[in-house]
């Protein structure tokens, strides 16, 4: 794949380049990449449109397959297909697994910073929310977990569940399996149900290894997409495995319930990239991990004030510019004028983000490079109106 080669996404209706990105030079907020799908994928989505009938599904088992089969291979995982349950959107199966798992004022932790969607669900839906802040090594430039206040949190008797996102977004950071087996050692001492959001786990930096809530135990709720590292977010297919068998019957009823239901172009279009698409993935890591090197090499030459967290997976990187001194608002409007369109720190949940923002390299290296140049610019020609240091 020519990564190089993006594509004119004006004028498409997508959010990213025509919601909040119109008019900006680098839109690199919204958590899509600019890179084309697999043309095995688009040809099987086309096909699937050319019967002239969008219908429902007879037969879902294949997706089932493809999931369990690609996670084997990945992972190393045992997986029994009828523990893969699809969904629409990741957010939506996380509602039902709320409901599955909690009731309105039960406690649920968050590992903040956290994805905003995963904050504002459980905000919206009246769990009580404890923020078991990650920790930023300050020699490392990475992020850890606070095992003594999750402890703490997990021993309280209204805790129910515990969110974790590994991959980090926004923080870019990866879980050991020792911090994963201490994190499962607390919560199951307790009886906390983990909830796992894995969806940028086939991005990873420098020859690391996605270890999975599934290779430490059983009794957790994986959720992951494919929807990430194929560039297809608009099919709004989840993927949500549950091998333990107590923990599956409870969701299956809520599910059942909730008549929760995919599109079949989710079910094709995820599956044929889990059977045919594995060189895709390893072409898109390979040129992520150069954009990566660029970031790095960039931010360690340039001396504007911004420090980046070392990202060891995925395409979304975190940034702290609280050097500058600027409220969000602010910042954000600031970046604006040179064209920069970040995601906002504050909505990444809690009241801690104030001064950082969000970067999606997922486009060209040209782009990536002409919007860290453009980020120069706007330290250099504000420093002395906008900038106390």
């Amino acid at each position: 794949m020519d990564f190089d080669h993006i594509l004119n996404r004006r004028n498409t209706n997508t959010w990213k380049w025509d919601g909040e990105g119109k008019d900006a030079l680098y839109p690199m907020g919204t958590a899509d990449m600019d890179f084309p799908m697999p043309p095995e994928i688009q040809h099987a989505l086309q096909e699937k449109i050319s019967q002239g009938i969008l219908s429902y599904a007879a037969d879902k088992s294949y997706f089932a397959d493809a999931v369990v089969s690609y996670l084997n291979k990945r992972d190393g995982l045992q997986l029994n297909p009828k523990s893969v349950i699809p969904g629409t959107s990741l957010m939506s199966v996380y509602k039902l697994l709320l409901d599955a798992f909690s009731t309105e004022g039960d406690g649920v932790i968050l590992q903040t910073p956290v994805f905003g969607g995963i904050f504002q669900v459980t905000k919206n839906n009246n769990r009580k929310i404890y923020e078991n802040q990650l920790v930023f090594d300050e020699h490392t430039k990475t992020w850890h977990v606070n095992m003594e206040e999750l402890e703490q949190f997990c021993s309280l008797q209204d805790t129910k569940i515990m969110v974790i996102t590994n991959p980090g977004n926004p923080t870019a950071n990866v879980f050991t399996k020792e911090e994963l087996e201490e994190m499962v050692r607390i919560t199951s001492e307790n009886d906390v149900v983990i909830i796992s959001d894995e969806v940028h786990s086939d991005l990873y930096y420098d020859d690391r290894k996605h270890t999975s809530i599934l290779n430490v135990t059983d009794r957790a709720v994986l959720l992951t997409s494919s929807a990430k590292v194929f560039g297809i977010p608009g099919l709004k297919t989840a993927i949500t495995i549950i091998p333990d068998e107590e923990l599956f019957k409870i969701f299956a009823h809520v599910n059942m319930r909730a008549k929760m239901d995919v599109i079949d172009l989710g079910l094709v279009g995820m599956s044929v990239g889990y059977t045919q698409c594995k060189y895709y993935i390893d072409e898109l890591r390979a040129y992520l991990q150069k954009s990566k090197d660029i970031c790095v090499d960039w931010f360690s030459h340039h001396d504007i004030k911004v420090t980046l967290s070392t990202p060891q997976a995925s395409y979304l990187f975190w940034l702290d510019f609280r050097k500058w001194n600027l409220d969000n608002t602010t910042l954000e409007s600031l970046l604006r004028k040179y064209g920069i369109v970040f995601s906002n720190g504050v909505e990444f949940g809690g009241n801690h983000n104030e001064g950082y923002m969000r970067m999606n390299v997922a486009t060209s290296h040209a782009q990536l490079l002409a919007a860290l140049n453009a980020l120069e610019k706007c330290y250099q020609e504000n420093l002395g109106s906008f900038i106390k240091l």
